[in-house]
């Protein structure tokens, strides 16, 4: 059978024919007495009544709402007053009404990275480069982007009046007819008159898809994604582009890893107030074993690690990359009868075979997430990071002034004009997969290792942060005591002094990694340069 027939039905499968899997929160009888309460009325009514100052009652509300949450140890858990309800849906959705454009804040100015498709902003005039110097005859600068962004938001069919400097100078007044935006989660390599380019090999038939965050609409983006790649011949292997992608929908994430298992085990769901649910695929699987390697990264997670992580387990897909962010829970979202919603973690997810994906639930501390198939592991530096997200943004918005064209299935280019050398190389292993029936060994970097080493270099540049602030603080002290008067001896003393100063490095438990001399008297420069001397006489 060839592989443009053997994609064929997937082409004509329907997503309404994919299993759905609801969750649901039920509010249990499981509330406290009402003595419980006793001591929060009791405080509130003493300080409302007798405090020197009269107190704010909603921020004391909003505080003791903070500090119930806080007592959970639950990072992702939070409390969504009434005003800010639809802040949190857009984020949560990707569904709002605004005028579609992605902004940034530059030099203090408010910059249009690119109208997004069929946008009201692009409707209306506005381009990739251009500086909003007003919002409704207000100065756009002054304020943080979130405010702004707030400006330029609102409902559907109401107009938002901007002054736009143009790339050449040139200023504009426009007037934009706020319409409703959906943000796309799924694109291509090359964006060219607001159409997306799949294609990474033309001859080989490979295709690329980027999935950018996980929501309602993402299964569906997805199969338009595949079903373009199909009609251009990109039918033979896929690369699904999973990096930074922060998770989202579970419900997707169930949805998309279904499109490519026959059979087998997708997650396992575990809460303290739900049994445990094993999730399985439905056998409706619509993209027959054709080869698929998926790019993750460390800032990979939660659905972005089900779908990796499930797919791996059931030997479907290879992972190039480096090991995935972590984050193994599960977050349900409650609209409160008071007003407001709460945000909250009910479960954890395992994978097929077991695996904890959250970091902080993991019996083996030494494994957590996904990681890269054995050989395919390449880690990405901070710096690698920015040239690739830098050297992408000209081929994926939407521009006029385009750059040099792109040639489907050139490697040096994918690792040089591009700026992405993982990417190049996942395009060697499919290649490699297709004419050798094998995944390739790229490197000789063990995953669990990898892992680990990249993990302890992201706690030791926190902590180093943290050393500088300390050194702050030390200078201000020192400052302070300088011109304090000579009578006043209540500030405690201290040796500004720092010419001697010699570090010492541990790790969590306690062992010394290292001592190092400060040179030059200069703790914060040190910091900054790494330009430590080693007690025992070399630099590190």
């Amino acid at each position: 059978m060839s592989q443009r027939s053997r994609f064929m039905p997937f082409i004509l499968v329907l997503l309404a024919i994919l299993a759905i899997v609801q969750f649901s929160i039920a509010i249990t009888g499981n509330s406290p007495s009402y003595e419980w309460f006793d001591p929060l009325i009791d405080v509130r009514d003493v300080l409302v009544d007798r405090h020197v100052q009269t107190p704010d009652e909603e921020s004391m509300q909003q505080a003791a709402i903070v500090a119930m949450i806080e007592s959970l140890d639950d990072p992702y858990a939070i409390f969504v007053p009434d005003d800010k309800e639809k802040a949190f849906m857009k984020d949560l959705d990707g569904d709002y009404a605004g005028i579609g454009a992605e902004v940034r804040m530059i030099d203090d100015e408010l910059v249009i990275i690119s109208p997004m498709e069929n946008s009201p902003a692009l409707n209306a005039g506005i381009q990739a480069g251009d500086v909003i110097e007003m919002i409704d005859g207000e100065p756009a600068n002054n304020s943080t982007i979130t405010e702004l962004i707030d400006r330029l938001t609102g409902p559907v069919g109401t107009e938002v009046l901007v002054v736009a400097r143009h790339k050449n100078g040139e200023k504009e007044q426009i007037t934009i007819t706020r319409g409703h935006i959906q943000s796309q989660s799924v694109t291509g390599i090359v964006r060219r008159n607001q159409e997306w380019t799949w294609c990474l090999d033309e001859e080989n038939g490979i295709a690329y898809i980027r999935i950018r965050q996980f929501n309602e609409t993402t299964p569906q983006e997805l199969v338009n994604a595949l079903n373009a790649a199909a009609r251009q011949g990109l039918v033979n292997g896929l690369i699904i582009d999973l990096r930074d992608n922060p998770g989202g929908s579970l419900q997707a994430a169930v949805y998309i890893s279904d499109l490519f298992l026959q059979e087998g085990t997708i997650v396992t769901v575990t809460g303290r107030a739900d049994p445990q649910r094993t999730i399985t695929a439905d056998s409706y699987e619509i993209f027959e074993d054709v080869p698929v390697l998926m790019l993750v990264n460390g800032n990979s997670a939660s659905a972005s690690e089900i779908v990796s992580g499930s797919l791996q387990a059931n030997d479907r897909v290879a992972i190039l990359g480096s090991r995935t962010f972590g984050k193994g829970s599960v977050q349900e979202v409650l609209p409160l009868t008071s007003g407001g919603m709460l945000k909250f973690t009910t479960a954890r997810y395992d994978l097929a075979g077991g695996r904890t994906i959250d970091k902080k639930l993991s019996e083996d501390k030494s494994i957590w997430g996904v990681d890269p198939t054995d050989g395919l592991v390449i880690p990405e530096s901070l710096d690698e990071l920015r040239t690739r997200i830098e050297s992408r943004e000209p081929y994926i918005i939407i521009t006029n002034d385009e750059p040099e064209s792109f040639v489907c299935g050139d490697v040096d280019w994918l690792a040089n004009t591009y700026g992405d050398f993982q990417l190049s190389q996942a395009l060697i292993a499919v290649r490699s997969k297709l004419d050798r029936g094998a995944w390739p060994q790229l490197t000789d970097e063990k995953p669990v290792s990898t892992g680990v080493r990249e993990e302890v270099t992201v706690l030791a540049k926190h902590r180093l942060e943290i050393l500088k602030t300390l050194i702050n603080v030390d200078k201000e002290l020192a400052t302070l005591q300088e011109i304090q008067d000579d009578s006043d001896e209540s500030l405690l003393p201290m040796d500004a002094n720092l010419k001697s100063a010699v570090m010492t490095l541990t790790d969590e438990d306690g062992n010394v990694i290292g001592e190092w001399k400060v040179k030059n008297g200069n703790i914060e420069a040190a910091l900054d340069s790494l330009q430590l001397e080693n007690t025992e006489g070399s630099e590190k």
